[in-house]
């Protein structure tokens, strides 16, 4: 859809933006073209829904965006309170799942200003609520760029995008001001403080290891949960263990990977637990896994398969890739129990 099949449905009449159905039909409407000023006809007919022309024939490119822009930056100057997308931690360079904030929330706005600089950006709408700063950009035809971005992360005040660019462009005031104020759904944020406050505290508590390449294998020696283990030594497959590990915080990161295994630190909960506790939970939650894997016949320490072995005090469970790995379990002849032994 390109812009001049878009019908203009908001003008400039004495330097206010006027919906099409607060003026009179025709020339009478008064009304002028927010983009390149020309006198505009309100056409208010019983087939076509309501919009402005130009007086002229020629088309206006900018018309339909600026009006709705205009439009938008207005609704949310005399707005009182605001519906805000919920906050998640998103993990670059990595398969972790986000991690949820805090939920989509009604604030109450102290005070707004329209176009007001800050440093080396200006964003469309600056809102100050509940004590705090916050950038909105009006999203009708051109997204935030990079360039922009990068100043609004520079500025390192958080930045919600309202995305109108799919609205139906007849739209009336009251829908518009419903989808601005109270639908959480077209905003997003560009930038957030607090997730990359919380995103930086990962960063901080994580460790680099190397990613060690072994054959046709890739795989991280010293694994802090000991997610595999060879001769005794713990390490983790790349691919099979890391990847979807929940302390794996960056699977790129500066030719190795991030991980938050050794401080057990893997949700946002994790931060206000005493180490001790974190421990002892993830070695239970650990211990549950390794039991489910015995009960598939999967040894625990390396991934092999699991055989029913004879030795000189009876029957056992051994590693199919003994002696390599030494991994072994006894099973209880009463209860069927496979009980761990090393």
């Amino acid at each position: 859809m390109t812009l001049k099949r878009l019908n203009l449905t908001y003008a400039l009449k004495d330097e206010i933006i006027t919906h099409v159905s607060e003026v009179d039909r025709g020339l009478k409407c008064g009304c002028v073209c927010p983009a390149c000023g020309e006198r505009l006809i309100a056409k208010k007919g019983q087939k076509v829904t309501h919009h402005f022309a130009h007086q002229t024939t020629k088309d206006c490119e900018y018309g339909y965006e600026s009006s709705l822009h205009l439009a938008a930056k207005e609704i949310l100057s005399k707005a009182k309170k605001l519906v805000i997308p919920p906050v998640y931690v998103h993990f670059p360079n990595s398969y972790k799942e986000k991690l949820l904030l805090s939920d989509a929330k009604e604030i109450t706005i102290d005070r707004v200003e329209l176009e007001q600089r800050f440093n080396n950006v200006v964003p469309d709408v600056v809102v100050y609520a509940e004590g705090k700063c916050l950038f909105i950009e009006v999203f009708v035809t051109h997204c935030v760029d990079d360039e922009k971005l990068d100043k609004l992360r520079a500025a390192d005040i958080s930045t919600i995008e309202i995305n109108l660019s799919k609205i139906d462009h007849s739209i009336t005031t009251e829908e518009l001001v419903t989808i601005l104020t109270e639908d959480s759904e077209v905003k997003y944020w560009k930038y957030n403080a607090r997730e990359n406050k919380y995103l930086r505290k990962f960063y901080r508590i994580s460790e680099k290891r190397n990613i060690i390449s072994r054959g046709y294998a890739q795989q991280v020696d010293g694994c802090p949960i000991a997610a595999r283990s060879w001769h005794g030594k713990p390490y983790a497959n790349f691919i099979d263990d890391c990847l979807y590990c929940q302390y794996c915080i960056a699977h790129s990161f500066e030719g190795g990977m991030l991980c938050s295994g050794r401080q057990r630190i893997s949700s946002i909960k994790d931060f206000n637990i005493p180490e001790d506790v974190r421990i002892k939970e993830s070695i239970d939650a650990l211990t549950a896994q390794r039991y489910n894997l015995l009960t598939k016949w999967i040894c625990p320490n390396c991934g092999g398969q699991l055989i029913q072995r004879t030795g000189k005090y009876g029957g056992f469970l051994g590693c199919s890739h003994y002696p390599h790995c030494k991994f072994t379990a006894s099973v209880d002849e009463s209860t069927g129990e496979i009980k761990m032994e090393t």
